[in-house]
């Protein structure tokens, strides 16, 4: 089985880029730099429109962790109604407060987007106990998993991902995310087993414009990127080379 290659994106542009050069699938977001939050419909529906491949939406309210309040929650079941009502695949996660799966948010977003495929993100990296919460995802029948072992990048967290993929096997897809790149991508998939790989690919444009800047934070606050190209085509041609697409 080759791997799979996601890209995570945040402009119609950065979606357009990663159709073209050849991925499997994208995930749509906000705000990256935060993690990832939940994107608006208009954007989803242009990315939609601009690309042929399978798109995946993040579910996720707040940048604040993932025990959501009750307003988090109204707001995280709203959005899966609303994508979910167009059978979109969602993204989406809740911890309890022990760390655990949080089983009535997540069954919920299944009742509430009963056509979807189901991704549990990236809040397991953040569980107490992230088997345990394999298992969960596996007894509420979702259909994938995005982690990166519980490390800040995939590459460290190899040891808890191949546990991962083993506790999963058929039944639930490991996907892997969490500074993938060019240099690592074949170390993560050789040593882990997955057959999923999740990487953003933008780079911060230089400011242009004499305005006054749109953030009390200061002036040198900017937040314009652009697709990267050239890691999307590095990851693609060291799996190619190596067999593995």
């Amino acid at each position: 089985m080759g791997v799979q290659v996601e890209v995570c994106v945040t402009s119609v542009e950065e979606a357009m880029v990663a159709a073209t050069l050849g991925v499997d699938s994208i995930e749509v977001c906000s705000w990256l730099a935060c993690g990832g939050l939940t994107p608006s419909s208009g954007l989803v529906d242009a990315i939609r429109n601009a690309v042929r491949i399978p798109v995946r939406v993040l579910i996720r309210p707040t940048p604040t962790g993932f025990v959501y309040t009750d307003p988090d929650v109204a707001v995280l079941l709203t959005d899966a109604e609303v994508f979910g009502g167009g059978a979109l695949s969602l993204v989406a996660g809740a911890l309890d407060e022990k760390g655990g799966l949080h089983v009535p948010i997540m069954s919920a977003v299944k009742r509430l987007a009963p056509e979807s495929e189901i991704t549990f993100h990236r809040a397991i990296d953040h569980a107490s106990d992230p088997i345990q919460v394999v298992d969960d995802c596996i007894a509420l029948e979702l259909d994938r998993i995005l982690t990166s072992g519980g490390a800040a990048r995939a590459v460290d967290g190899i040891p808890m991902i191949a546990q991962m993929v083993q506790r999963a096997k058929e039944t639930c897809v490991i996907a892997v995310a969490g500074g993938v790149n060019a240099d690592n991508v074949l170390e993560i998939v050789e040593r882990t087993g997955t057959h999923e790989v999740h990487f953003a690919a933008q780079r911060t444009t230089e400011r242009v414009g004499d305005g006054p800047a749109l953030s009390s934070a200061g002036p040198n606050s900017w937040y314009g990127t652009v697709p990267d190209e050239a890691k999307i085509e590095a990851v693609l041609n060291a799996l190619t080379k190596a067999g593995l697409r």
